[in-house]
């Protein structure tokens, strides 16, 4: 109850902020002033104060909160009990909101120095409002028997919780959603600067104070971008860094505006033009945030995504709906009220200047985010015009961004070698020609000696190689004349090195798909692979280890497989060998268990509640059916579920055991998950009279296994996906120089504003 009534204080507190941050704009009153900077803070600190106590929450086990009890267990270590705050829709939100309410902060002091405070805060308040309403609409602190009123008693505990997505048990999810969310939060700096210019009707100035901001939210969010790729080579198993999953795709789209925004503002920077273009793109930063996050949140993507979320519920679709409606209609009436006022400077450069490859280059990256928006919307759109959703193949992925890549390679390097304004066309020639060499030798190297048969890849490692040559060029001289200049030639070294790492890691991809029968070495890909068995690592995991050896060099892998009670499948993540120019990639696919091809024992035993029967030197007691309350939760609101059934084994000498073999129903599907005592029987649920309302006690029938009869002895067989993966570190490398990049340009172009503002405070 404190935390829902936390959370409507703050957004009282951010709607009084926004109010007097409009009055202040409109009257210039400084008492609206005031009260706008202290409701603001208000706010921020009643965000801090809710999102604390969520935390304390988690930590704490309060399973009473419908949000904790969905998303957290006890079993989960510290690091991922924290990161059950943003497992779900409600704490993604709460985060995205703490990370808004933070920025916010420095956002209002900067704002202050360069005269925009009123414009840009109203509405960058306005962005955290609509975040605090998203939570007031979808309450994280709902109680469980709010969430399921008549069906769960008022004032129930639930022991323990449903646990926390297997997928997300990762060490880069603990850090991965931080950072793609501040991402997120500083992508509405950029809108906020642009709607701020539209309102002060300042056109040309707001791009100073906005540059560092809008290098920094993508800074962050390619950051968080890589990590996310990263988590999904790691864990996943796809065999790759990226998949074009939608999820995916939404982040990257507002990424590439932000990019392609940095570019033209450094043309308007140098010539003025591209008025209209560098607003319309800092709205739409941030616009293609949100629309992304109706298409992972509202739940149209949930067929065709593997990490999407699922459906909130009409209010929170409809609410998303809204609030893209709301920020995408108000940059629309902005630009159209002042349309008339905006200075038209035609472009004054030569096509053969820095100021036109740098516009290219940006409409470059806007087409690349166009193609991937459609793709990505595939679903909607045949669900609008088909009346079903499909998705698009990852082909037309790969045929409309190819040729945009190799254009982006080529542009990243003539822009670096151009002059402003003009270069003639001799002065050009002899610039260009030695990347050009270099570049186009390379490219035929590989058509000729590594087999790269595809023309296209070919021009790709062109430009690449053109890119790397160019900025090493150009960035030797900046760094030996002033490093802080560098940002762009080391930001595009980092992007032709990751692309050569693309070429190599997916077009030199080699893979197999292989049987490993226990103890039996396997020739495959250069390497000998033998499986020598699979241990528990932890309540329902087990690692499968491989041993890996070539040249004399052994290693061990330990790819690992389980069934997860909470999304009911086998789960496999992948192990990885990680060398210098390669990595020998592993995934499960299979176990086969040998005498059990049918899955089922040949024996079993029916019990009535209470009732014992002997097995072998066992008593075998049946104590009773197993459904805890969060089961019986979950089944009434449509979910799977576990029943099991609670045995009781008892071994002369030793204490009594209880095991409990399960029945999991998700939908029309039931599955048998067993259970083991020690390694003489296995049990499952053959059958089963859970009717208490009949006339008859409660009964099961239990099938067994002799887990030490000969035919359970025969070698397992672990069939897994081996692949190897040239230079994948090139692709990692280059992603770290690419930030390193964009981390000097935020310097910067933020000493830049700050001595801009001083020089006007002195003129003042």
């Amino acid at each position: 109850m404190l935390g829902g009534i936390l959370v409507k204080l703050a957004f009282v507190a951010c709607l009084v902020s926004v109010l007097a941050f409009l009055e202040n704009h409109r009257s210039g009153n400084s008492r609206a002033l005031s009260l706008a900077r202290a409701a603001f803070h208000a706010s921020v600190v009643t965000i801090l104060v809710f999102s604390a106590l969520q935390l304390y929450y988690i930590l704490t086990h309060q399973f009473q909160y419908t949000y904790i009890w969905s998303y957290s267990s006890r079993d989960l270590s510290t690091p991922l009990l924290i990161s059950t705050f943003y497992a779900g829709q409600e704490g993604s939100f709460m985060l995205w909101t703490l990370f808004t309410a933070l920025i916010g902060v420095f956002l209002l002091q900067d704002s202050s120095r360069k005269g925009y405070e009123p414009q840009v805060m109203s509405v960058y308040g306005t962005i955290q409002l609509a975040l605090l309403l998203m939570m007031v609409v979808k309450d994280p602190f709902a109680y469980v028997w709010e969430s399921w009123p008549g069906q769960v008693e008022v004032g129930f505990v639930p022991q323990d919780g449903r646990g926390l997505n297997p997928l997300l048990q990762n060490y880069w999810m603990v850090i991965h959603p931080q950072v793609l969310f501040s991402g997120f939060s500083a992508m509405g700096v950029p809108y906020a600067y642009a709607i701020a210019a539209l309102m002060k009707r300042d056109y040309t100035n707001w791009i100073r104070p906005a540059t560092p901001w809008i290098v920094y939210g993508a800074t962050v969010l390619g950051c968080g971008i890589m990590m996310g790729g990263f988590w999904a080579y790691e864990t996943l198993g796809w065999g790759g860094y990226w998949a074009w999953d939608p999820v995916e795709n939404s982040s990257l789209v507002p990424w590439l505006f932000s990019v392609a925004t940095i570019h033209t503002i450094l043309s308007q920077r140098k010539s003025g033009a591209f008025v209209r273009t560098n607003i319309v793109l800092a709205i739409l930063c941030f616009v293609t945030v949100l629309y992304s996050t109706f298409l992972t949140r509202s739940g149209v993507l949930g067929d065709t995504s593997v990490h999407s979320f699922v459906a909130p519920g009409m209010w929170v679709y409809w609410l998303l709906i809204a609030v893209i409606t709301l920020f995408t209609g108000i940059g629309i009436l902005m630009l159209v009220l002042r349309s008339k006022e905006m200075p038209r400077i035609p472009p004054k450069h030569s096509y053969f200047s820095r100021e036109f490859a740098l516009f290219l280059g940006s409409a470059t990256l806007v087409s690349a985010a166009v193609f991937v928006t459609v793709g990505t919307s595939a679903p909607i759109i045949t669900q609008i015009l088909q009346g079903k959703t499909t998705a698009v193949d990852i082909s037309y992925y790969v045929t409309t961004t190819l040729p945009l890549g190799i254009a982006i390679g080529i542009l990243a390097g003539v822009g670096q070698l151009l002059w402003w304004n003009r270069t003639d066309s001799k002065g050009m020639l002899k610039i260009l020609s030695p990347s050009v060499g270099i570049a186009a030798v390379s490219a035929l190297g590989m058509m000729l000696f590594f087999d790269l048969n595809n023309f296209q890849v070919a021009l790709f490692v062109f430009g690449a190689v053109f890119a790397l040559i160019a900025n090493l060029q150009v960035g030797w001289r900046i760094v030996k004349g002033n490093p802080k200049y560098a940002g762009g030639s080391v930001a595009h070294v980092g992007l032709a090195v990751m692309f050569l790492g693309f070429v190599g890691s997916s077009t030199y991809d080699e893979r197999q798909t292989l049987s490993l029968t226990e103890g039996e070495p396997v020739q495959a890909l250069g390497y000998t692979l033998t499986y020598t068995g699979n241990k528990p690592i932890d309540h329902e995991k087990f690692a499968f280890s491989v041993d890996v050896e070539r040249d004399g060099k052994a290693y061990t892998i330990a790819p690992i497989m389980y069934y997860s009670k909470f999304n009911e499948g086998l789960m496999r993540n992948p192990d990885i060998l990680n060398l210098i120019t390669k990595d020998f990639y592993v995934a499960p696919l299979s176990l086969e268990q040998r005498g059990k091809e049918d899955g089922t024992p040949g024996k079993s035993m029916s019990f009535r509640k209470g009732e014992t029967k002997s097995l072998g030197d066992l008593e075998v007691t049946f104590v009773g059916f197993d459904v805890p309350m969060a089961e019986k939760a979950s089944m009434l609101e449509g979910g799977g579920a576990r029943i099991g059934a609670t045995l009781l084994i008892k071994e002369y000498g030793k204490k009594p055991v209880e095991i409990v073999p399960a029945k999991l129903i998700s939908g029309d599907h039931v599955s048998d998950r067993p259970a083991a005592y020690e390694s003489k029987y296995e049990f499952r649920i053959a059958n089963m009279n859970a009717d208490r309302a009949g006339s008859d006690a409660p009964a099961v029938e239990i099938a067994f296994a002799d887990l030490s009869a000969p035919e359970a002895k025969e070698k397992d067989i672990l069939v897994v996906e081996a692949s190897i993966k040239p230079y994948i570190n090139l692709v990692w490398s280059g992603v770290i120089i690419l930030l390193v990049g964009f981390t000097v340009t935020i310097v910067r172009r933020a000493q830049e504003a700050r001595a801009l503002t001083s020089h006007a405070s002195e003129l003042l």
